[in-house]
């Protein structure tokens, strides 16, 4: 059997239930022992990726799941569901490729409370079909592991997808005072304000990466109201528009 590697479903991640544990009393009328996948936070309309290679094997209408997506891995040993969406962009049959846009989000289904995608990872056998029923999850497993190392830090914490700089970070945050340039200027005056501020801790790595990566001021990123623009979007991002989870 192949490792199984998941890319992430969604362009911006926040999970809102992670797999197991039973924030409602619903699972066990449905017979199983707690949350049977993983919930990210996706706005209305949000786009939705398809987390590996594979055959589009289901795209319908679901009693309790509502409109959904299920993908057989290539090598038929796995597949991956989509619960919840406002449409499907596939049809069954098709072959997709990690990343490719397979459907939006909604909140169409009997179980659930709030925009969101559900989020599963099932063994299968040859013929598609789960294994494991029984295992207090209907098959399902926690797909955690099989995600990128941190893949559940925002985009400040991963620089938005850029290539660290390894120079300007050090500059920023451990350049000697005789050693002058725009990043030690930046780094020793941020440190200068959280100081007056009465900030007793340094700054995080997604507050440091917001600026030197993302562009953003230091006012902004101190802000608790533009927290989640700033972890989610560069400043360029956010002035042409783009919001999180959308």
């Amino acid at each position: 059997m192949e490792q199984i590697k998941l890319a992430l479903p969604l362009k911006h991640i926040f999970v809102t239930q992670p797999f197991g544990l039973k924030y409602l009393d619903f699972y066990k009328e449905l017979g199983m022992e707690g949350h049977n996948g993983i919930d990210f936070r996706a706005l209305r309309s949000c786009p939705i990726y398809a987390a590996h290679d594979g055959k589009i094997i289901k795209s319908h209408r679901d009693g309790t799941g509502g409109i959904v997506v299920e993908i057989l891995d290539k090598y038929r040993s796995f597949k991956t569901i989509y619960y919840h969406n406002q449409r499907n962009l596939v049809k069954v049959g098709q072959i997709i490729k990690a990343g490719d846009k397979i459907a939006l989000a909604d909140n169409t289904g009997k179980y659930t409370t709030a925009d969101h995608l559900h989020f599963e990872l099932k063994f299968v056998d040859v013929h598609g079909n789960t294994e494991d029923k029984y295992n207090g999850y209907r098959g399902a497993i926690d797909p955690a592991p099989y995600f990128p190392k941190n893949w559940y830090k925002s985009r400040a914490y991963h620089r938005y997808g850029r290539e660290q700089n390894w120079f300007v970070d050090w500059c920023f945050k451990y350049a000697p005072v005789n050693y002058v340039n725009q990043w030690t200027k930046s780094g020793r005056w941020v440190h200068k304000r959280m100081i007056k501020l009465g900030w007793r801790v340094p700054m995080s790595t997604e507050q440091v990466n917001a600026i030197i990566y993302g562009a953003w001021d230091f006012d902004t990123v101190v802000n608790p109201a533009m927290e989640s623009n700033w972890q989610y979007l560069t400043k360029s991002e956010y002035l042409r528009g783009q919001r999180p989870f959308k």
